[in-house]
């Protein structure tokens, strides 16, 4: 049973957590699923082949950083993306366009869901939710707020395209 733990969010923004980074949603701090081996493999494959991307068009690929939502609401995507590199010194002033959520065992797409409503709220033009136990992902963008299923992880401005397979390492 988790214990909840209430701080203000001067002291959360000052607080290193032992394990995975917490959210802090309200005034609570709130753990994150952590992630099993299919997880980290999704993340590190999704983070090197963003990063080699990166490297060639100048975009800034940062795992686990807090992005603050609101001045009470800060939540902790496993990847995110920005256009360039100038987005603020110790937590981003400027939403990234593109933020990945890899569901670990015990995620459910409802417990995901608000974290999406958030992120499309801020400014985040793309969300990869990615599940790597049932091999599937959902696109949410602005233009697609409810989401769709889909075999290519993709981007507009700048163009990003990474088949699924490939972002789960599937037959190789």
């Amino acid at each position: 049973m988790s214990v909840k733990v209430l701080m203000d969010v001067g002291e959360y923004l000052q607080t290193s957590f032992d394990g995975p980074d917490c959210e802090y949603l309200d005034g609570e701090v709130v753990e994150r699923n952590v992630g099993e081996l299919p997880h980290a493999k999704a993340q590190g494959n999704i983070y090197f082949l963003l990063r080699l991307l990166a490297e060639r068009s100048g975009m800034l690929v940062v795992p686990e950083v807090r992005i603050r939502i609101s001045s009470t609401r800060y939540r902790v995507p496993d990847l995110a993306v920005w256009r360039n590199k100038d987005i603020g010194e110790r937590i981003p002033t400027e939403p990234p366009f593109l933020v990945v959520e890899i569901l670990s065992p015990e995620d459910r797409i409802t417990r995901v869901q608000p974290k999406i409503g958030e992120y499309l709220s801020i400014g985040v033009e793309w969300i990869w939710v990615v599940d790597p136990i049932e091999k599937n992902s959902i696109l949410y963008s602005q233009q697609n707020p409810v989401g769709a299923l889909t075999e290519t992880l993709r981007t507009e401005n700048p163009v990003i395209e990474i088949p699924l397979a490939k972002a789960l390492d599937i037959n190789s």
